[in-house]
């Protein structure tokens, strides 16, 4: 990568990043205003949430073969333009199914998400973009935080639409940013339809794709077992107000903002694998040892924070360098593989949300909480230490 490029291309791809995660969750504190506005119930409103995530999933899907196809510029614009009109559409609904309808389109966004990874393993050679990416990720840290509390504000202050006038306005600048600052860093590929196809499915058949896309598939299903039964525990057995249950949710992203920087600074001295085992291996020594200390008494329940906070630095820590691994093992399929593992880890995002609501209904502890959390990531710390393992042999095989 050039240098005189650098800061400008990081800039950019941190907010095609970090907008994806904004129009996610920024006009969740207006769901219920919302709800009353359309007079439809608070359960048909969050389809508003699940329709736009499986939109997501299967965006991504296709996002990633069109944009090796055809290259990165023209998805993106495209994406972004429909992102742009959509959050139009969806400040000017005056019904539900109007609203619903653009706002599934809105997931158009999460393009922007998957081919930044794809430019980023385009840009850098694998240990530099391990940097970069560890980089975007503390943005991806920051987004989930702050954005539901700039939503809450814009609502008080101007209604809910005015959330999906500055998603409208943050798409079309961000048009004009890639536009204007953003080069294709991929050509088009030669390849049929048939041909592609193959190489897209000869992706889908590769161990190391599937081993590091599993690994952070269970270590990101600890945060969404997190998010997803914590607001129960607390209420149940923490005594916790709704403002205190907002502080408890980021307190897993703190970990994961300070693990995405040391991912950053680990990566040039490392070999990614055992920085991918460093994470998992920080991660269950800490929801481990938080397990014990509940279990024994020894801590309150409210000590599962810190467990989070483990969590998250090994998450934080993990990502990276498994995304770079990913992308530099299928160089002429990266924006296919980011797609790829972007839609596995939604989907068993899904599943485990689906599996905590159950369990921890039955179950509101602290205890059960980190012990779902506990069992991702051990299987994910499993298969990290066999990638780690494996790695060696073949080094040590190459010095023989």
């Amino acid at each position: 990568m050039k240098q005189s490029s650098t800061p400008n291309i990081i800039i950019t791809l941190t907010l095609l990043t970090a907008v994806p995660l904004m129009s996610l969750n920024m006009f969740m504190p207006s769901l219920g205003i919302m709800a009353q506005d359309f007079n439809v119930g608070y359960d048909t409103m969050a389809i508003a949430v699940s329709g736009y995530l499986m939109f997501t999933a299967v965006l991504q899907l296709l996002a990633g073969p069109v944009a090796d196809r055809f290259g990165r510029r023209p998805v993106l614009l495209a994406s972004l333009g429909l992102f742009s009109v959509a959050s139009i559409g969806c400040a000017l609904a005056d019904n539900f199914s109007s609203f619903l309808f653009f706002r599934i389109l809105q997931g158009a966004v999460i393009t922007a998400s998957v081919l930044s990874r794809a430019i980023v393993s385009d840009v850098a050679a694998p240990k530099q973009a391990t940097v970069i990416l560890g980089y975007i990720g503390m943005a991806m840290s920051l987004a989930p935080i702050l954005a539901p509390s700039l939503g809450g504000f814009l609502s008080d202050a101007a209604g809910w639409r005015a959330n999906f006038w500055l998603y409208a306005a943050t798409g079309i600048g961000l048009w004009a940013m890639v536009w204007i600052r953003l080069p294709e860093t991929s050509g088009a590929q030669p390849l049929g339809a048939s041909a592609f196809i193959k190489s897209y499915f000869e992706l889908i058949k590769s161990l190391h794709f599937w081993a590091y896309t599993l690994i952070m598939a269970f270590s990101i299903g600890a945060f969404f077992v997190f998010i997803s039964g914590v607001p129960l525990v607390a209420v149940e057995q923490l005594d916790m107000s709704q403002s205190q249950i907002g502080l408890a949710i980021g307190s897993m992203t703190v970990g994961f903002l300070i693990g995405s920087f040391l991912s950053a600074q680990l990566a040039l001295r490392l070999a990614a694998n055992t920085v991918i085992l460093l994470g998992r291996s920080l991660t269950l020594f800490g929801l481990l040892s938080c397990f014990v200390l509940i279990w024994s008494n020894i801590l309150p329940p409210w000590a599962l924070f810190g467990g989070a906070i483990c969590a998250g630095l090994g998450n934080g820590l993990t990502i990276p360098s498994a995304s770079s691994s990913i992308l530099f093992d299928s160089k002429n399929l990266a924006a296919s593989a980011s797609g790829l593992f972007g839609a596995v880890i939604v989907v068993f995002g899904a599943v485990f949300s689906t599996i905590t609501g159950v369990f921890i209904q039955a179950q509101p502890t602290a205890l059960a909480l980190i012990g779902l959390m506990l069992l991702l990531s051990l299987i994910a710390f499993g298969i990290a230490v066999w990638m780690w393992y494996g790695a060696l042999n073949t080094k040590q095989e190459q010095l023989n």
